[in-house]
């Protein structure tokens, strides 16, 4: 009979357990093989059957190391125990098979967690140790997998993305200890509640998912006919299955059973409601791109939500009181203050081929009259090819050719077509002041990206809806507001004295009173004003995540011990 998953969560999280790293290694090689050989008259049948499991294991071959890996330290959770089982009480058993079915809130699936076999052997008790064994080793790796689930989330962000750097290594060891307390306690349902998100965020996210939930459940909204731009006043036979669609979303009060084919006010009003809700061009009338979104099916915006459940559960738990985040494909920056939202202005970030990584880093200092030097991925891509083409690249943007000593070079004396990025002797420098790709301020988060956050003098992109236009770096619609919320010193550092700084024109670094943690995060569906609000995933990573979290877990097979 298969035996799914050994207990990813706490197999892991034995790994970072306080232990020195000479007894841990001891341990990982030698424990389970001297607790294998307790005498088996020293067991009762169940707690031999469970130290049998093991031992056969032990001889198996796993399909890689991280799976034998995993083998050994499951069973050094139950050597500790003696190989007696956990789930002697039914009430235990019971609040788990709840927690189990309420894993569906959470956008995961109860079969990760054994709930078809747990529940057919909480309603026909196993008679024979074997089964018995099996049903308490069942029981365990669903408590421990869905508790680790519920706090850092069933997909692995770094097996998406090896640039995810959040460290959530001091919350798993601390995580191990809850668990075998709640064990001990008998509270199973009160940890695992516990170990959820307790973010309002989230919060809103699990009421959002249920919502959806009941749209499909009574047949979701029918999909809108394309056509022409319609237009407040507009006369059109698609009026109607455009009113039905608003109102389905709750755009749109319904009020009467009305069938006019004229685009109303009010329709116009819901129009804008929904445009905003999805991020697109506010107008107010339905033209294809909001006829395109409006027939996004309720199914989608469910799997969309439970895709990004998921993200929050990556960094949520682990979110420092003050921080600063960056939603890509919201194109928004968050100050957040004392736990809180407290400020927030859109951003411009990069576009395809040069797409913003996803990491956290340290806003350590900020620098006022920014000279911009030219990064590698620009030198290759735009500036050598553009200066090889014609000298007036450099004269049109202010760039300065430098020296490795400094000196300002003349560009005519160059021979361009013999330098790579990889080998030019010099830097291309562009002088600060409002021309300037930095324009006056810059937010510096040293990390091995070169991202860091700057002003722009392309002011005019911020009004665009999709704001992907960028090398990679963020460009803050309000900088000088941010600064003064970063710099945390309202009479050294208030507006007056920012401005006074900008004005001398010259580069100076300002170092921050405290490190605020930026978090670069790739959200596709938010809470915001007691809705969901959904954008587009213009990166092309929902559909890897959604694979991730509909993946069954691995089975494991054996035929030890009758298990």
């Amino acid at each position: 009979m298969p035996f799914i998953s050994i207990i990813t969560y706490f197999l892991v999280c034995l790994a970072f357990s306080p232990v020195k790293q000479e007894s841990r290694q001891q341990l990982q090689s030698d424990s389970s093989a001297q607790a294998l050989q307790t005498k088996k008259t020293d067991l009762s049948p169940v707690a031999e059957q469970i130290r049998c499991h093991f031992e056969k294991v032990q001889g198996i071959a796993p399909s890689d190391a991280v799976r034998q890996t995993f083998n050994n330290r499951l069973a050094l959770f139950y050597t500790a125990r003696e190989f007696k089982p956990v789930w002697t009480k039914q009430t235990m058993a019971a609040e788990l098979i709840s927690a189990i079915d309420k894993a569906e809130q959470h956008g995961l699936i109860p079969a990760d967690y054994h709930s078809t076999e747990i529940r057919y052997f909480s309603e026909n008790p196993p008679l024979t140790p074997q089964l018995q064994a099996r049903y308490d080793l069942l029981l365990s790796d669903a408590f421990l997998t869905l508790a680790y689930h519920l706090r850092f989330g069933k997909v692995l962000p770094e097996s998406l993305d090896p640039d995810w750097n959040v460290n959530r290594t001091l919350a798993k060891s601390a995580l191990e200890f809850r668990l075998q307390q709640a064990i001990a306690a008998e509270r199973i349902a009160g940890l695992l509640d516990e170990l959820s998100p307790r973010h309002p965020g989230y919060e809103r996210m699990k009421k959002g998912l249920a919502h959806y939930r009941v749209i499909v459940k009574t047949g979701g909204w029918q999909k809108v006919t394309e056509g022409k731009k319609i237009k407040e006043g507009d006369r059109d036979n698609r009026v109607r299955q455009i009113r039905r669609r608003l109102q389905e979303s709750g755009d749109l009060v319904f009020r009467s059973a009305d069938t006019s084919r004229v685009f109303s006010k009010a329709m116009a009003d819901a129009v804008v409601r929904f445009q905003k809700r999805n991020g697109l061009s506010v107008d107010g009338a339905a033209g294809a791109e909001t006829i395109r979104e409006m027939n996004i099916s309720a199914a989608e915006r469910i799997e969309q939500i439970r895709i990004n459940m998921e993200r929050y559960r990556w960094f949520i738990g682990d979110l420092e009181q003050r921080a600063v985040l960056v939603n890509i494909p919201g194109f928004t920056l968050q100050y957040i203050d004392n736990g809180q939202p407290r400020w927030e202005t859109r951003v411009i970030v990069g576009k395809t081929g040069r797409e913003t990584p996803l990491f956290k880093a340290d806003m350590q200092y900020i620098v006022f009259n920014p000279q911009w030097v030219i990064p590698p991925t620009i030198l290759a891509k735009d500036a050598l090819p553009g200066i090889r083409k014609s000298r007036s690249y450099l004269y049109s943007r202010n760039l300065k050719v430098i020296d490795r000593n400094g000196r300002v070079v003349d560009p005519a004396t160059v021979n361009w077509s013999q330098y790579t990025a990889a080998n030019l002797p010099y830097r291309l420098q562009q002088t600060a002041g409002d021309h300037g790709s930095l324009g006056r301020i810059k937010f510096m988060l040293p990390n091995k990206h070169i991202v860091y956050l700057h002003d722009t003098p392309h002011k005019e992109l911020f009004q665009k809806s999709t704001r992907n236009f960028s090398s990679g770096c963020i460009r803050v619609q309000n900088p000088l507001e941010l600064a003064e919320l970063v710099l945390q010193d309202s009479v050294k550092w208030n507006s007056d004295a920012i401005n006074a700084a900008i004005k001398t024109g010259k580069t100076s670094n300002v170092n921050l009173p405290k490190h605020i943690p930026v978090y670069l995060l790739y959200l596709t569906a938010f809470p915001q004003d007691d809705a969901i609000h959904f954008r587009g995933d213009v990166y092309n990573r929902d559909n890897d995540v959604l694979k991730a979290l509909n993946k069954s877990l691995p089975e494991f097979k054996t035929e030890s011990c009758g298990l």
